[in-house]
């Protein structure tokens, strides 16, 4: 992906535009939450993802993930030759 460099201005209110060919070019549209996060060279906003931060928030509900997954298609298994 070509890198696109473009200047802003930031508004009295501390908004900023993000110029339309940037936006057309990401997809970013009207309504679309961006995270905002400080970094070394500066700042860096990216989409919001809000399923990274539940990643690890059902870590032990079912135990180890690949025991769980064998204990459902054992069971799975013995329904399916019930019938």
């Amino acid at each position: 992906m070509n890198a696109v460099t473009e200047k802003v201005k930031l508004g009295m209110r501390g908004q900023l535009v993000i110029p339309k060919k940037l936006r057309e070019k990401l997809k970013i549209e009207h309504g679309v939450i961006l995270e905002i996060e400080e970094v070394k060279e500066g700042l860096l906003l990216k989409p919001y993802n809000p399923i990274t931060e539940m990643k690890g928030s059902g870590k032990g509900v079912f135990g180890d993930p690949v025991e769980y997954q064998r204990r459902l298609r054992k069971e799975w298994g013995k329904r399916n030759h019930r019938k």
